[in-house]
């Protein structure tokens, strides 16, 4: 008889997991024999749910990005315009050690996308990109469509470049950097 297995809750386990090896390993150690390893299990308990590497990298930043949902709508409480916009983009530029680990995660996605595209989350850009326009629009950014993009490449430009270059992207320059590109839109 097989065994009753909850696919949310394994699935769940699975994120955890993938966290735990990139974490103690780095994301270049994520296998799904690591972990499987990891859960105390056969390979078969992840590729059943997780038929990939990509996959098992995309599941681990999925189930972050639920977690990010709540923390944002919590981050910026009941802020309006302006400031809710400058929460916004901050909230973003975390420097917390669990966003550097997701990013990493998220650069590795992103480098099999040509290899497997169906494995790449492209909804967490999108809805992120759509907060920066929401919050645009509430701070009556003249052109908020403008302003998304903009920010949403800020954003994604730091992820890459707090990895290429992690010392010189302090919080202290970040947050100089990202005041003077909102300080810009807000103004224009």
């Amino acid at each position: 008889m097989p065994i009753d297995v909850d696919e949310v809750q394994r699935r769940k386990a699975i994120a955890e997991a993938t966290l735990a090896v990139a974490a103690r390993d780095g994301a270049r150690a994520i296998t799904i024999r690591a972990v499987a390893k990891e859960l105390g299990g056969s390979t078969a308990m992840v590729t059943n749910y997780v038929p990939t590497r990509t996959a098992l990298i995309t599941n681990a930043v999925r189930a972050a990005e639920s977690r990010w949902r709540t923390d944002l709508e919590a981050h910026l409480g009941d802020l309006i315009g302006a400031d809710r916009l400058r929460a916004t983009v901050e909230w973003h530029l975390s420097t917390e050690p669990e966003d550097l680990l997701l990013r990493a995660l998220w650069v590795e996605m992103l480098s099999s996308a040509h290899v497997d595209p169906g494995g790449v989350d492209r909804d967490e850009p999108r809805e992120a990109r759509e907060e920066f326009l929401d919050a645009s629009i509430a701070a009556g950014v003249a052109d908020a469509d403008l302003a998304a993009d903009v920010l949403s490449l800020l954003t994604r430009g730091y992820y890459v470049s707090t990895m290429e270059e992690p010392a010189h992207w302090t919080e202290e320059r970040t947050r100089r950097v990202a005041q003077a590109v909102v300080n810009a839109l807000i103004d224009r």
